[in-house]
């Protein structure tokens, strides 16, 4: 896949439906108001947002010293309670508070 994936993904969308000189086109770098492009880049932001958030949850759960019980107060992990999945399940940042 090309270093721009909706150029990629586009590009095969094109050249499955008979338009390989569009193809071509969008995988030299060209096409940007060809609509294919823009809903692809659209969509993509918003899978590569999401997945941003999933991992940054899981790497704070992940992380050690959230479970660490001799912290003051406990383990942070005692005090979240899973918030920090309803945050980034909900499409919110990560430390995104009720309060």
């Amino acid at each position: 896949m090309s270093a721009d994936p909706a150029r990629a993904i586009v590009a095969q969308l094109l050249r499955a439906t008979g338009r390989a000189g569009d193809a071509a086109l969008v995988e030299a770098g060209g096409g940007d108001d060809f609509p294919e492009v823009a809903a692809a880049r659209r969509l993509l932001g918003a899978v590569v947002a999401r997945q941003e958030r999933l991992e940054a949850g899981l790497a704070c759960y992940a992380d050690d010293a959230f479970w660490d019980e001799a912290l003051p107060g406990g383990a942070l992990a005692a005090h979240d309670r899973g918030e920090i999945a309803r945050n980034v399940l909900a499409g919110r940042a990560i430390f995104a508070h009720r309060d």
